[in-house]
């Protein structure tokens, strides 16, 4: 059919111009024995095309070859950094847990202490501000009216208090974790919600069934074809 990729060229080409160089030849082989027809239509081009596919399958699995060598010493010079850096970026990770591990208790009683406090200020404001405006509606002293009017500065700024401290900042990091409770239930809602996340998988259920002895499955076929081998 065509040279060797070792016979290509009289410069010794580097593996992947040679190999590039035997594709292409073989490519045109196939070009010019498909010349006129898409398909095949003789058993003489049936041989000729079946034999080149042959040489394509090799040169595919020589360049492999050659392209896992090349990229071997790569391989393993990654693999040895790997190895010398790991235990002590492990080490360094262990030592991250085990300071969260050591805060997270003192940080969530923190916490808690912090949202009563707030909680304390929020009420306190609330409360003085709804006396404030209920000391306003029923009293035209003009006294009265200025006590009830600082009583609600007051009650904003109580409210002010509460928000600064539920922004400060608390070493906690908030994670959110899903627990299905009702499997049939969760699982209609997700197929009502993503209905083609579900046929993927299904298909995938299927083919990987297809492909392994056909059982019997309500609401799925199984098609013959018949592809070159």
């Amino acid at each position: 059919m065509t040279k060797s990729h070792t016979e290509i060229g009289h410069n010794n080409p580097p593996p992947d111009v040679a190999f590039s160089m035997e594709v292409d030849d073989l490519f045109a082989l196939l070009s010019n024995t498909l010349a006129g027809c898409d398909a095949v239509t003789t058993d003489e081009q049936e041989a000729a095309i079946d034999a080149l596919m042959d040489d394509f399958r090799k040169a595919a699995k020589d360049a492999d070859k050659a392209r896992a060598a090349e990229k071997k010493p790569h391989d393993d010079a990654g693999k040895a950094v790997q190895v010398k850096w790991k235990p002590i970026i492990d080490k360094a990770d262990r030592g991250v847990s085990a300071c969260k591990d050591a805060l997270t208790p003192y940080r969530v009683a923190k916490q808690r202490a912090k949202d009563e406090a707030a909680r304390k200020a929020r009420d306190e404001a609330e409360a003085k501000e709804r006396a404030a405006h209920e000391a306003l509606r029923q009293s035209d002293d003009l006294e009265a009216r200025f006590a009830a009017e600082q009583d609600l500065e007051a009650a904003k700024k109580l409210a002010s208090v509460a928000n600064r401290i539920d922004r400060s900042a608390t070493g906690l990091r908030t994670v959110w974790r899903a627990e299905i409770t009702d499997r049939a239930t969760a699982l209609r809602a997700y197929l009502q919600r993503n209905p083609d996340a579900f046929l993927d998988l299904i298909q995938s259920l299927a083919d990987h069934d297809a492909r392994n002895g056909r059982p019997a499955i309500p609401g799925i076929t199984y098609h013959e074809e018949k592809k070159a081998a």
